[in-house]
């Protein structure tokens, strides 16, 4: 069976590569790669749109043509110019700056405008998000509504939306994340954001609460990284250099070159910083290769990237030293020159075939290896991981149809290994354990447009994780065998336009995250089989409205239930376990307004705009009892009560630019009896660039600011239910770093 569908679907490939006389013309968005719908040409009077989009153009009518127009509302216009690139060409498409009815999102898979999604979907392009120039992706997430990450070090982060993911103690889990169509996540659901330098990134998507139909595992949703596309305006060489406070140094190179259907794309980079605290040296190298080439009726790429990394661990402080002493790090870590290092690699291979005049497909393949070293004060941890994935999306089109089938398989091995702690470094072997995953899901997700303005979808998903583990300190054992029972999740969801100015949309929508290895392995080292993925629920009701290029204003309103949700207990210093906690609920509302009020002049010197974000919730226990407490009717700690955000950008004619943004993180508790609780902070920071040279030609651009502008003290992280061991002080807090400025030049030629 699996032999005669790989026939058929190798058939059509090679059926779709003949042209059969016409001339085929395939047009992309620049900044996400999806394919563009509603697409029309001037210069040639006879062409066809087939269903799946691709533009068809009889040769003959071609004949007596020196130029034809791409044209796309909300788009700069693209105009090809004989002798014409090859049938079957590929051109993209750039999106006229300050229009984001028109933006095309790739992480809700639908290659449709962001105001006709039925989902909940945050968005901000890169140059808005890092305008401070960080060389770390970190606390800058925090400009999405409904999305909150915590820096503790450059090295130490945790992101949550929504609320879920709080309870994770020193990392991101319950989410997932993707570098294009790289994940970013691995088999423990951890994934790792502040690896990646911010110059490949062009625009950053967020799908928020589950999204199993779509990616599998993650309750509370998917972040979607674009990274910079193969438009003709970017070809050339790049040098980039900053520096800054507490001995920051970056050295950024990178380039782009294009030639017939081939194109690619490179960036290295080097980062080192010593940190404001002791012990918090911290340095990167990386190196991002993406590259693409088109074969008739395919578009094949591969991405390549690497990631080198040392970063010492000052961990957290208690109440006292966070007040008295911040640039401190904890005795024990200090004690040890605490840190972690690592070599970690990517590769991503993909295909995009366009199939007859009905289908889509992609496939996408990658392979990940990772292997961490950390020195602790209770062990070191030895890791090692090898994973391959597979993905395939086939996407068919008809009417007023659009349906996907996608099948997902990735294998991970994953070995490691535990050292006691010396005065010399790595002593005796404590323990050495090797664990094979394997999660698969296969989703099919349907899209009907009954009317111009209305959009309606529904999918279902069955998603499955099993795993063997073994101890490599027991000779002659074999592999125990684990697995959770198969989950179904489905999803609906509907996008009404009532008036062309206003989108309305709701969703429900179910989801799952299964328990980390760290969470099932009890201290014994053996498995809790009782222990049960996380579940939930989740409803939504959002608006998108606009009017005219003047004000831009989207509000969501949601509630998430989990059941048997997951938190991690702390028997001792180095010892945790997870436990299922019951039922907890998540409520909320979140706003984002955009204002550009000077929109209304024609050519302005000065373009403005003023962005706010605020997104408000409420997240109980339902049902938890732990040693003998209830916490029932409790708030979740590690969430804090609002999240707001406020920006100023100021382009002054198109070379000067300011940037000034405020963020307000509210009360949050830090414990499950709600006895402790951190009062929140304030931070703001405000950068100024000039440019030098025109925009498409080589140019410098200088840039320099301050970060934390007022020297606000506060917890850039908190460790939640933080435990005390030989009569010391918990260790609640992160201290977040104080006020830095930078200079940044960078060069394009």
């Amino acid at each position: 069976m699996i032999k005669r569908f790989f026939f058929i679907f190798f058939f059509f490939v090679l059926f779709a590569f003949a042209s059969y006389g016409q001339y085929l013309l395939e047009v992309r968005d620049s900044h996400s790669d999806e394919p563009l719908q509603g697409v029309s040409l001037s210069g040639v009077m006879n062409y066809e749109i087939r269903p799946n989009g691709v533009l068809e153009i009889t040769k003959d009518a071609m004949e007596n043509v020196d130029s034809i127009v791409v044209f796309r509302h909300g788009y700069d216009a693209y105009t090809l110019h004989k002798p014409f690139p090859e049938s079957p060409a590929l051109v993209y498409l750039n999106r006229l700056s300050q229009n984001l009815d028109e933006v095309i999102v790739a992480v809700d898979q639908s290659a449709r405008a962001l105001r006709k999604s039925p989902s909940s979907i945050a968005y901000r392009e890169s140059k808005s998000l890092f305008a401070h120039q960080s060389a770390v992706p970190g606390s800058q997430l925090n400009a999405l509504p409904g999305v909150y990450m915590q820096s503790g070090t450059n090295n130490t982060n945790r992101l949550t939306i929504r609320g879920v993911g709080s309870r994770t103690p020193y990392s991101s889990n319950r989410i997932r994340a993707y570098l294009g169509t790289f994940p970013l996540t691995d088999g423990n659901g951890v994934t790792v954001l502040e690896d990646l330098p911010p110059a490949i990134m062009e625009s950053v998507e967020v799908l928020k609460g589950p999204a199993a139909t779509l990616y599998g595992s993650g309750l509370g949703g998917v972040v979607k990284i674009n990274t910079a596309g193969f438009d003709d305006y970017r070809q050339g060489a790049l040098l980039n250099t900053k520096v800054g406070n507490f001995g920051r140094k970056m050295l950024g190179v990178g380039g782009m070159a294009r030639n017939g259907h081939f194109a690619a794309r490179g960036y290295a980079s080097v980062f080192h910083s010593n940190g404001f605290r002791d012990n918090n040296r911290y340095e990167r190298q990386t190196f991002y290769f993406n590259a693409r080439q088109k074969v008739a009726q395919t578009t094949f790429s591969i991405m390549m990237l690497y990631t080198g990394l040392y970063g010492e661990i000052p961990s957290s402080l208690s109440e006292k030293d966070f007040r008295n002493n911040p640039s401190s790090a904890a005795d024990n870590w200090q004690a040890v020159n605490g840190y972690e290092q690592y070599d970690r690699v990517g590769v991503n291979l993909q295909a995009r075939t366009i199939i007859g005049q009905h289908w889509r497909n992609q496939l996408t393949v990658n392979f990940r290896h990772n292997d961490p070293y950390e020195v602790r004060p209770f062990n070191i941890l030895d890791e090692e991981t090898h994973a391959a994935g597979f993905t395939n999306r086939l996407k068919y089109y008809a009417g007023n149809w659009q349906v996907s089938l996608s099948a997902h398989l990735t294998r991970e091995n994953y070995n490691w290994t535990t050292y006691e702690t010396t005065d010399s470094g790595q002593g005796a072997l404590i323990n050495e354990m090797l664990d094979h995953k394997l999660h698969a899901n296969t989703g099919l997700l349907m899209q009907w447009q009954p009317a111009g303005n209305i959009i309606a979808q529904a999918g279902v998903s069955l998603n499955h994780v099993r795993y063997r583990l073994k101890d490599l300190q027991q000779p002659g054992t074999t592999f125990e065998r684990y697995q959770f029972d198969p989950v179904w999740s489905p999803s609906v969801g509907v996008n009404y336009e009532p008036w062309e100015t206003l989108n309305l949309f709701a969703a429900i929508s179910h989801g799952f995250s299964p328990p980390s290895l760290e969470e099932t392995l009890m201290p014994d080292g053996l498995v809790n089989t009782d222990l049960q993925p996380e579940q939930g629920l989740m409803a939504e009701l959002g608006l998108r409205w606009r009017y005219r290029k003047l004000l831009r204003l989207s509000a969501t309103l949601y509630g998430l239930e989990i059941t048997d949700m997951l938190v991690t207990r702390r028997l001792a210093e180095d010892q945790f376990m997870g436990i299922n906690a019951g039922k907890v609920r998540h409520a909320g509302v979140e706003f984002q307004t955009i204002v550009r009020p000077l929109s209304f002049l024609s050519n302005p010197a000065v373009n403005l705009t003023i962005t706010s974000t605020l997104a408000h919730s409420v997240n109980r226990f339902v049902e938890f009892e732990d040693q003998g407490n209830d916490y029932a009717g409790n708030h979740l700690p590690g969430i804090p009560e609002y999240n707001w955000y406020n920006m100023l950008h100021m382009e002054l004619f198109g070379r000067y630019t300011l940037h000034l943004d405020h963020r307000m993180a509210g009360r949050q508790y830090m414990t499950d009896d709600n006895t402790l609780t951190y009062s929140g902070h304030q931070i703001s920071s405000l950068s100024v660039s000039a440019r030098v040279g025109q925009l498409h030609k080589p140019h410098v651009t200088f840039t320099t600011g301050i970060r934390n502008l007022f020297d606000t003290h506060y917890a850039g992280m908190l460790l939640i239910n933080a435990p005390s061991f030989g009569g010391s002080a918990p260790r609640y807090y992160y201290p977040g770093t104080p006020r830095n400025g930078y200079v940044s030049v960078k060069f394009n030629m």
